[in-house]
């Protein structure tokens, strides 16, 4: 079981440091669109269909005004968290809390690419991968409740 509680600690971290580089990015291109300086893209700007920019530029990609990978930054932590309390043997309920929240992680998510599918008419790579994440991670917490003896 240990090595589910590593698994969803590494897919935390890499989650985190996308949600930290999209939130940076979104505050970025919001500067430059105010200052007017010249075009705005992200590395994962690929064409107009698949665009970080577009996503983190519309206000329908906004969550109490903040751009909503900022949101992420402060979850995924907390999912490491618990995972690494798991891990330790110090949280026996660990892996229904982890499933508990990435259920709420894929609803968050797929109110904004439903966001995105319907009114953005982009889709965010680098956001696509942090749903991608989130799914994986329940699973994990899934399989992780359905073989542990608690």
């Amino acid at each position: 079981m240990k090595k589910l509680f590593i698994a969803i600690m590494v897919l935390a971290a890499i989650a985190f440091g996308n949600a930290v580089y999209l939130t940076n990015q979104a505050y970025t291109l919001k500067a430059k669109i105010a200052e007017s300086t010249g075009s705005y893209s992200t590395f994962c700007d690929i064409n107009s269909t698949f665009s970080c920019s577009n996503v983190l530029i519309s206000p329908r990609a906004q969550f109490f005004g903040f751009p909503f990978p900022a949101l992420a930054m402060l979850v995924y932590p907390v999912i490491f968290l618990i995972a690494l309390l798991g891990y330790l043997g110090i949280c026996r309920k660990s892996f229904p809390i982890l499933a508990g929240m990435a259920t709420a992680g894929i609803c968050f998510n797929g109110y904004y690419i439903y966001q995105e599918a319907f009114y953005i008419g982009s889709f965010c790579p680098l956001c696509l991968v942090c749903s991608a994440i989130i799914v994986t991670i329940l699973g994990i917490s899934v399989y992780g409740m359905k073989n542990t003896k608690v």
